[in-house]
């Protein structure tokens, strides 16, 4: 048969090919899914029969895409050639059903927000997936977000009752608030959101999306915070007290949306389980708890911002991205057994030099212990610094959570911080904001009786960090992560060997834990 062929001209055909897709398959099936929907956007359909075809493929297309997604979310960014080509495919396939829902606007008034609503809803996805690897929005699929809802407000069916089955517990819904979710999704600062959290967030704002309503006006009582957005931008929502009405400006009314977040955060507080409160059982109720605070801060200008100056800065610094490469740029010597004897090359340096060469050191330096990239700073804070690596090709692959260790040029300091924000610019570019763990750290060994480490020694590096007294946080451990067990006795070799336990967990990602201890 004819791949180039169209074989979905009319409902019927739809149906009986949908019936042969060998949906197990979903790279199979996402490819010939694309095929036959691209050619369904060229071909000269009846609009009626052109829409019919398009609410049949709705649910074949939701589920390649998920299946499809698996590959490229909760990965490292940026992603690999071969993942990101996997993303790129979804993107095109939430382009392609968007184009075809774009091409049933003259299927005639009675459609109109059905239709609008649809192209509404995959711009508002293919937002999503760019969420899911921490890119940036495009400008052009802004545009093309404000550019379908201004069509249907402009036929005054902006808030016409639809019923959207695919992917939602509650099928009402309308334009207006399809258009509100995506609006306040990307005003959720998911740069800074983990997946769970932007999953969370994505399925309450089906719920609470009909709470917002659009007005032309702004509200004498929201003269300090107001969102608003400009139709026709390659922007979403903004602070709009400053913006002076027109016929662009639309101002989100979040009153009710407030109100019901403020009730529900203390329903958490209260003892309330998320389940009892309607927000599902995927995250725990502090994590709820924090998440709905950052909302409402977001959203309804609640709670407290970022407080701290900032600087600006054009500091280059050296970025290392695991524990062992923090270790040897703190030590400034490959990493070796407390108590080992030297090498033969090392006796023989000691004998010559008097110390370890530094060729010598390289020598015995692992890979893993070495990999640094320059970064810029960009500004910083006491307790921030935001970074960004214009070199995008050579970007190690990044994840929320992360430690990463900064030495400035100098190599006279040194920070240790994790990544709180993750941003991939549609050049390419790295940006991440990172929250400053206090102090210096210092090079040391640990292990825990009766593990072995990936290196097959009984001693591996960590991060000694000094007590914060300002916030009343003690001295900690920064070990290899799975290392926290309540309790746990470990060895530490600083000058001596001093035994400790683990006593409680402060923080960790996925290359740390940061543990309180007390020597034994």
């Amino acid at each position: 048969m004819d791949p180039t062929a169209l074989k979905i001209n009319t409902v019927q055909q739809c149906k009986d090919w949908l019936a042969l897709l060998p949906l197990t398959n979903a790279q199979q099936a996402h490819g010939a899914l694309t095929a036959q929907i691209k050619l369904l956007n060229t071909a000269k359909l009846a609009p009626e029969v052109r829409l019919q075809i398009m609410e049949v493929l709705r649910e074949p297309v939701a589920f390649v895409q998920a299946e499809r997604a698996k590959r490229f979310c909760s990965q490292p960014v940026p992603l690999d050639p071969a993942t990101a080509q996997v993303w790129n495919d979804a993107i095109g396939l939430w382009q392609a059903m968007l184009q075809g829902y774009e091409a049933c606007v003259d299927a005639g008034n009675a459609f109109i927000a059905l239709v609008c609503q649809r192209a509404l809803g995959y711009a508002g996805l293919a937002m999503h997936d760019h969420n899911r690897i921490c890119r940036a929005i495009p400008s052009a699929l802004w545009q093309q977000l404000h550019r379908l809802f201004a069509a249907v407000e402009s036929f005054g069916l902006a808030d016409t009752p639809v019923s959207d089955f695919v992917g939602r517990d509650n099928p009402n819904t309308s334009c207006a608030a399809t258009y509100l979710q995506v609006l306040l999704a990307q005003h959720a600062s998911p740069d800074a959101l983990t997946l769970a959290q932007i999953t969370a967030a994505n399925r309450w704002l089906k719920q609470w999306s009909s709470l917002v309503t659009l007005t032309k006006t702004r509200s004498p009582d929201n003269s300090d915070h107001q969102l608003a957005v400009v139709l026709g931008t390659g922007s979403g929502a903004r602070d709009g007290k400053d913006l002076q009405p027109s016929l662009n400006v639309r101002y989100l009314e979040l009153g009710r949306l407030g109100a019901m977040l403020a009730q529900t955060i203390a329903g958490l507080r209260n003892g309330k389980s998320p389940a009892e409160l309607a927000l599902g059982a995927d995250l725990r109720r502090p994590d709820c708890e924090n998440l709905l605070l950052l909302l409402n801060t977001q959203w309804c200008g609640v709670g407290s911002g970022r407080t701290e100056e900032r600087s600006p800065s054009s500091l280059k610094v050296m970025v290392s991205m695991q524990i062992a490469a923090m270790h040897f740029h703190l030590s400034g010597r490959a990493f070796r057994q407390p108590g080992a004897r030297l090498s033969k090359r090392e006796e023989d340096d000691m004998q010559m030099f008097g110390h370890v060469s530094e060729r010598t050191e390289k020598a015995l330096l692992s890979q893993r212990s070495g990999a640094l990239e320059t970064w810029e700073i960009i500004n910083h804070s006491r307790s921030g610094i935001l970074g960004m690596c214009r070199q995008p090709d050579a970007a190690t692959r990044i994840s929320h959570n992360q430690l990463l260790g900064l030495r400035t040029a100098t190599g006279k300091t040194f920070y240790l911080g994790t990544v709180q924000r993750l941003l991939i610019d549609e050049s390419g570019a790295v940006s991440i904001g990172l929250r400053v763990i206090p102090g210096t750290p210092q090079p040391i060994a640990a292990r825990i009786p009766g593990v072995v480490t990936v290196d097959g020694n009984k001693y591996d590096r960590a991060l000694l960090m000094p007590a914060d007294d300002t916030r009343k946080i003690p001295a900690s451990l920064i070990m290899a992560p799975s290392a926290y067990q309540p309790n746990r006795h470990v060895d530490l070799y600083i000058d001596t060997q001093k035994p400790a336990k683990l006593t409680s967990l402060l923080d960790k990602g996925i290359n740390f834990e940061r543990t309180t201890f007390a020597l034994s």
